[in-house]
């Protein structure tokens, strides 16, 4: 699991149970807000054996994301997805 900080978000990257398997997700969150968090799949919701490789999958994404944008998407680093 990392975090990062952005202007008006906080995002959590994770692996996350999924029936028998684990899927790599990043969650965010508005600042200083009682919204609800905003999961994304990661890898187009493949599955993995481990926690841990999903894990890995979802820290390795995180480290793309630029920016969260004001509605609440992720913006990618250019050639990232």
């Amino acid at each position: 699991m990392a975090r990062k900080h952005f202007e008006n978000f906080e995002a959590i990257s994770s692996a996350v149970p999924a029936d028998d398997a684990f899927e790599a997700v990043i969650a965010i969150k508005r600042r200083d807000s009682d919204e609800h968090v905003h999961v994304f799949k990661i890898a187009d919701g493949r599955r993995y054996d481990l926690a841990s490789e999903a894990d890995a999958i979802a820290e390795a994404a995180l480290t793309k994301v630029m920016e969260v944008s004001d509605e609440g998407q992720l913006i990618w680093e250019e050639h990232a997805i």
